[in-house]
């Protein structure tokens, strides 16, 4: 199976409950991406979304028609999408790591970019995503 990496960004309709309503998205992208072998990381703001998703054309070209027909965000990016050997979120259906003050800074200047770098933007979450799990231990 061929893999590619997409990178977006968007703008959330509800920017005052974006960080309430971050837990259900996440929730419901767990489900929906192990039923499509699909992983990656979210990351936002309070009025912005950021998301690094792994997995095949086919079921990438699926899940982007959705999230484009979402009505939690809107003005969707696609910032790049490229074949990769191997996926960087590999152990996880989706997760939203814990930003430090430092990555929220770091990540606001990536999204608030006009041309957002799709490897600062993976970078910097997988750099999230090691921090949380070493501070966790193993994860289940």
């Amino acid at each position: 199976m061929v893999l590619e990496r997409l990178a977006y960004v968007s703008c959330s309709t509800r920017p005052a409950e974006a960080l309430i309503g971050v837990s259900d998205i996440v929730e419901q992208s767990v489900r929906n991406n192990r039923a499509n072998n699909i992983t990656g990381a979210l990351a936002f703001t309070s009025s912005r979304f950021a998301q690094v998703l792994e997995g095949s054309h086919g079921s990438l070209d699926v899940l982007v028609l959705k999230l484009a027909m979402d009505t939690r965000h809107c003005d969707m990016v696609i910032v790049d999408r490229v074949p990769i050997q191997h996926r960087r979120f590999a152990d996880w259906a989706m997760i939203a790591p814990r930003f430090t003050p430092h990555g929220q800074v770091r990540l606001v200047a990536i999204i608030d970019d006009r041309t957002p770098s799709m490897t600062d933007l993976t970078e910097l979450l997988f750099e999230l995503v090691g921090e949380q799990k070493a501070e966790s231990g193993p994860h289940v």
